[in-house]
C-alpha cells in the first residue's frame, strides 16, 4: 500500500449508521485488508457537514501519518473535501506527541459502495477501501456528570484535563493550563432556562435533553471567547489546543440516570414554526387586508405582491444554533433576499421579531446583521444595522448611516454609533464604511404556496 495518505484521529465509540438519501454513513471503520488503518466519520451540527479523521490504529509507533477532513455531501450522496490535513505526528515516551503538517489543501471524496466506503484522495492519486470497524478496534473515554455523558478519543487522554460538575463538563488542554494560559477548550452545559446561556457570547445550542423527571434542558456547547494558549511563543493555537477545540462541534452526548439526549431538538426551523407558517399560508389564500395582517404582526406588503412571489426560508440570524424564520419576496436583483417578516425562538415558543415594507426594507447582512433600509424621501435615506439578540425578539442597534438633506444640504452625510446621535462624516469615508455592510443575503426562498 502507498503511504497512506489519511486523517487524524478523534476515536469516539459508536455503532455504525446507515445513510439515507440526504445522509451518509457515521461510525468506525477499517482499512479492508489490514485493518491497521481505522477512519472514524462524525456528523457536524450543521446539515450535510462531516468530519473524517484517519489514522494508524497501534499505539506502539514513534510517528504517524494523521489525516483530518471537512467534507461536504453533495446531491449524488459522495463525501468531498478541498481542505484536507496530513500531519505527521511524532510521539515521545511520555505519550506526548509534536505535529509536523506536511500540507493543508488536499482534496478527494469518499463513496459509499454497498456497506464499503471507497476513499480517493487527489494528493497522493490512491484508492482505499475501508469496512466496518470490529468492536475490539473501537476505544474511548467517557465523562459524566448527573445529566449526561460525552466521549472523548482515547488517543487524546494525555492532552486535556476535564473538570464536571452537576450540570457541566469542561475541557482543558493541560500543556496550556500549566502553562498558565487557561487552557480552557470547550464546555457542555445543560441550561434548564433559554435565557441563562443566551446571554453568553461563544455558546451554541446543540440539542435538548429531558431528564427521568420530564424536566426540558437546553445542551449547550461553549468555546472561549479569549486566548487561552500560549501566545507569547506563537499567535496561532497549538494543533494539540486546535483539536481540543474542535471536539466541541462533534463531541457525542448521551443522556444518563433516565435523560434522554435529542440531537439538533428545538434548533431545526421546521421543526418550530409549523403553526406560523400555516397561518401565513391561510392569510395568503384568504387575502388579508391590510388591516388584518398588521394587526396579526404581518406586513402589508403581502398585498402588493403576487401569491407565487411570497416566500419563506430558516436561517440562524445571531448563530446561536436555533434557526429563525423570515418571509419575503421571490426576486432577483436588488430586491432578492429582502426580509418583510422575522420569527424568532423565546424560551422555547415562536414570536414574532419586526415587519417590513416598501420604504422599510431588511435583508441579513454579512451573514450575521440585520440591515434595515429606509426612506423617508428623496432628501432622507439610511440603512441601520443591529444584530438580533438571543432569545429575545429585540434588535439591538450597532451603527447607522443616513443620507439626509433636510439637516445638512452641502455635506448630507451622517453616521451614528449610538443610538441616533449622528455625526457629519466626508463622502469619500461616509461611503468606504458603509460598502463593509453591503454585503447581502441573497436568500433563495421557498414559495409560500408549497406549504401543506
Amino acid at each position: 500500500m502507498k503511504r497512506l495518505s489519511i486523517i487524524m484521529f478523534l476515536l469516539f465509540t459508536f455503532t455504525v449508521n446507515i445513510v439515507h438519501a440526504n445522509e451518509f454513513i457515521t461510525g468506525r471503520f477499517a482499512e479492508k485488508i489490514s485493518e491497521r488503518v481505522v477512519m472514524d466519520i462524525y456528523s457536524n451540527q450543521n446539515d450535510n457537514e462531516y468530519q473524517i479523521f484517519i489514522t494508524w490504529r497501534e499505539d506502539n509507533l514513534a510517528q504517524k501519518d494523521v489525516y483530518r477532513f471537512n467534507c461536504k455531501l453533495d446531491n449524488t450522496g459522495t463525501l468531498k473535501y478541498s481542505n484536507g490535513i496530513h500531519i505527521y505526528r511524532f510521539y515521545n515516551s511520555n505519550g506526548n506527541f509534536e505535529d509536523k503538517t506536511d500540507y493543508i489543501d488536499g482534496s478527494g471524496e469518499f463513496k459509499i459502495n454497498n456497506n464499503e466506503i471507497v476513499w480517493f484522495d487527489n494528493k497522493d492519486n490512491n484508492e482505499v477501501v475501508f469496512i466496518p470497524a470490529n468492536k475490539n478496534l473501537t476505544r474511548d473515554t467517557t465523562i459524566k456528570n448527573k445529566l449526561f455523558t460525552i466521549t472523548l478519543p482515547e488517543e487524546l487522554k494525555n492532552l486535556y484535563e476535564y473538570k464536571k460538575e452537576k450540570y457541566k463538563i469542561s475541557i482543558f488542554h493541560k500543556a496550556s493550563k500549566k502553562a498558565g494560559f487557561g487552557g480552557f477548550a470547550f464546555g457542555i452545559k445543560a441550561y434548564k432556562n433559554p435565557s441563562e446561556h443566551a446571554v453568553l457570547p461563544g455558546s451554541i445550542k446543540l440539542g435538548e435533553l429531558r431528564d427521568k423527571k420530564g424536566n426540558l434542558y437546553d445542551i449547550v456547547l461553549k468555546h472561549p471567547t479569549d486566548v487561552q494558549y500560549d501566545y507569547t511563543k506563537s499567535e496561532k493555537p497549538p494543533e494539540s489546543f486546535k483539536l481540543l477545540y474542535d471536539l466541541g462541534n462533534i463531541v457525542t452526548i448521551k443522556g444518563i440516570n433516565g435523560s434522554i439526549y435529542f440531537k439538533n431538538q428545538g434548533m431545526k426551523g421546521k421543526d418550530l414554526y409549523k403553526d406560523i407558517l400555516l397561518k401565513h399560508k391561510k392569510a395568503m389564500i384568504e387575502k388579508w387586508d391590510s388591516s388584518k395582517l398588521e394587526k396579526e404582526n404581518m406586513s402589508y406588503m403581502y398585498n402588493l405582491i403576487p401569491r407565487n412571489k411570497i416566500g419563506y426560508a430558516y436561517y440562524d440570524i445571531n448563530a446561536d444554533g436555533i434557526e429563525e424564520l423570515i418571509f419575503g419576496e421571490i426576486a432577483q436583483g436588488k430586491l432578492k433576499g429582502v426580509i418583510y417578516d422575522i420569527y424568532t425562538m423565546v424560551d422555547r415558543k415562536p414570536q414574532h421579531v419586526i415587519s417590513g415594507g416598501n420604504r422599510n426594507r431588511y435583508y441579513i447582512c454579512d451573514n450575521s446583521f440585520v440591515c434595515n433600509e429606509y426612506s423617508s424621501g428623496a432628501n432622507e435615506s439610511g440603512v441601520r444595522i443591529y444584530i438580533l439578540v438571543e432569545n429575545s425578539t429585540e434588535l439591538y442597534p450597532q451603527l447607522s448611516f443616513k443620507y439626509d438633506g433636510y439637516e445638512n444640504p452641502k455635506n448630507p452625510y451622517f453616521i451614528s454609533y449610538s443610538y441616533d446621535k449622528w455625526e457629519n462624516y466626508p463622502k469619500k469615508e461616509f461611503y468606504e464604511r458603509k460598502k463593509c455592510f453591503e454585503k447581502y443575503e441573497r436568500i433563495n426562498y421557498i414559495p409560500l404556496e408549497s406549504v401543506k
